[in-house]
């Protein structure tokens, strides 16, 4: 009877994350941001094949016993730069595989970071994808388990085909000890929570199949390219809370929306939209807990919040301009000076 009240609980419980999952990234009975039709989403939908390969799951099945013939099979499936078939006769291969750390985290990963419900919250956003940009190939996404390898970015591309997603950087709350175990920030913390997987898979990587390079002389074409970039996976999320979408607390957004006028006049006050260097990057820019000048109730990278606004300006005030020409717009004063932006004090 144990047995079966934990099994029940535990069925209980990833019923209410999906349901928690689908209500945030599916569309309700109203207008997308995009203005993308519920028919014409359904229509791309059925297009779509999303091809996810749970690698870690799969060196896990290994049986240590049959290492060689195993491997050997494995490399079948996956690609030549991320496992061969000779790697089994590697110490650091097995040393990996009996990791007790490791071990764990994949175990956690398989409680939070469930198929059904990441693929349920990735039809949706790449059915919009594919409205937006009916030629583009939906890359291969591949899981891995590195082992909280903080220095690598959570989601990126390799090989322009195949997209990789660190899901140990994914565990959730229940999981943050593991986390502070490698001195991450609770800032970003607060971010390792399988609900942002979807949104960075574009933000972190699907965005630069489309990003123009572009001069980044000054901390404005910074904040505009930062913008550019949160714009884009806003449209594949126009239903989701634009604090999921940048990545802040509740309080953290609030604060944002309060003082988004206050923050650029002081920018503008100072003339630091056309400076230049790393201190402005760091300082407007980059991950922090705070942004400086405004003290510690204010959110980090509130120079990229800025230029997502101002985007959104951009594109409510040029309605004629499609999201693939704002990707590859470079002329950045342009921009500035199209959006009209002018936000209240």
């Amino acid at each position: 009877m144990k047995f079966l009240r934990q099994n029940i609980w535990i069925i209980v419980a990833i019923f209410t994350l999906l349901s928690t999952v689908f209500a945030l990234f599916t569309v309700k009975n109203k207008t997308p941001k995009n203005n993308i039709s519920a028919s014409e989403l359904k229509e791309a939908k059925k297009q779509l094949d999303i091809r996810i390969l749970r690698y870690e799951d799969d060196l896990f099945a290994l049986d240590l016993n049959n290492l060689q013939e195993e491997v050997a099979e494995l490399s079948k499936k996956y690609p030549s730069f991320l496992i061969d078939a000779d790697i089994w006769q590697e110490p650091q291969f097995k040393a990996y595989l009996q990791d007790t750390i490791i071990i764990a985290l994949h175990k956690a990963a398989q409680k939070v970071v469930k198929q059904d419900i990441f693929l349920t919250a990735l039809e949706t956003a790449f059915g919009y994808y594919t409205v937006f940009f009916p030629n583009n190939p939906i890359p291969e996404i591949i899981t891995v388990l590195p082992g909280l390898d903080i220095s690598m970015p959570s989601v990126y591309i390799y090989d322009d085909d195949v997209l990789f997603v660190n899901v140990d950087m994914y565990l959730g709350a229940e999981n943050a000890d593991y986390y502070k175990a490698v001195e991450l920030p609770a800032y970003i913390i607060e971010r390792c929570d399988p609900m942002y997987l979807p949104v960075d898979i574009f933000k972190k990587a699907m965005v630069y199949y489309h990003l123009a390079r572009a001069p980044q002389s000054t901390i404005i074409d910074a904040m505009i390219t930062e913008g550019k970039k949160l714009y884009f996976t806003e449209m594949m999320f126009p239903t989701l809370h634009e604090r999921y979408i940048i990545g802040y607390s509740e309080e953290k957004y609030n604060w944002a929306i309060q003082y988004l006028g206050n923050a650029w006049s002081y920018m503008i006050e100072k003339n630091e939209l056309f400076g230049k260097g790393e201190t402005l990057m760091r300082c407007y820019i980059e991950e922090a807990p705070f942004t400086k000048p405004f003290g510690h109730d204010s959110p980090g990278r509130i120079g990229t919040f800025i230029g997502w606004m101002l985007i959104q300006s951009y594109m409510a005030n040029n309605p004629e301009v499609t999201l693939s020409e704002l990707m590859h717009e470079t002329d950045y004063q342009k921009i500035l000076k199209n959006s009209k932006f002018k936000p209240k004090i």
